[in-house]
């Protein structure tokens, strides 16, 4: 399996998906896009496309930060999306994800800077995949935007200052 990396800065990196990567013997490959790096041409080699955070919104221009191009990694999500990969968002990619897909992001409720439990919905807990995690869990957040849902979308988690944690 090939598990490919979008990572915005140096200061935001895959932690404990890489280390899920690695103990599981599959390749990572990287657009380190603080770095330059390009964005893939094509997703036929991605099993798995993670988009990580950053301080960037979906809104943020290239004049504004020039390595940045949210036009181009919604183009990346949209291919990925139609070539039936998985995706998974984190943070900024979670609000690119919904942007790709035509659910615009929007602002929390509260700026979060810390650590905060978020809390399982109903459809978190009976979600096999993130269920593991109990009712509540302590996590660090530095956001103060959200991601937009499409029809389809559920959230899965809140927090107090966030109605959109996991989507």
């Amino acid at each position: 399996m090939n598990v490919y990396f979008v990572v915005h800065e140096a200061f935001e990196s895959p932690g404990a998906y890489e280390t899920w990567v690695r103990e599981r013997g599959y390749e990572a490959s990287y657009s380190r896009v603080h770095g330059w790096d390009a964005l893939p041409a094509s997703v036929e080699n991605i099993d798995l496309l993670v988009v990580l955070g950053g301080p960037q919104s979906p809104a943020t221009t290239k004049e504004e930060c020039a390595h940045f191009d949210a036009a181009a990694e919604c183009d990346l999500i949209v291919k990925a999306v139609k070539a039936n990969k998985a995706v998974v968002g984190v943070c900024l990619g979670s609000q690119l994800i919904g942007e790709a897909l035509g659910a615009a992001h929007g602002h929390s409720p509260e700026k979060e800077i810390g650590t905060f439990p978020i809390v399982l919905t109903e459809a978190g807990k009976g979600n096999a995949k993130v269920a593991h995690f109990g009712d509540v869990l302590e996590v660090g957040h530095w956001h103060n935007d959200m991601p937009g849902l499409t029809p389809d979308a559920k959230v899965l988690a809140y927090s107090e200052g966030c109605p959109r944690q996991i989507v």
